[in-house]
């Protein structure tokens, strides 16, 4: 149940942030990317990402920061 509502909470950041269909499915990839590489969140053992964390990812990933 739990990666369910970590699903939703990216769902969200991406709409928050006006992300094209297109543009939430690379996001998804880019999270993932990012876990594989060392730059995982703080949210739980699997280095899943806190809401301020996917924020954060997300102003990275559309080159707002």
């Amino acid at each position: 149940m739990g990666r369910k509502k970590d699903i939703q909470q990216v769902e969200v950041v991406a709409r928050e942030f006006n992300m094209t269909p297109e543009e939430r499915r690379d996001f998804g990839d880019f999270l993932e990317a990012e876990k594989l590489s060392d730059h995982s969140g703080t949210k739980n053992d699997r280095g899943d990402f806190t809401y301020e964390e996917l924020r954060q990812k997300a102003r990275e990933f559309l080159g707002l920061s």
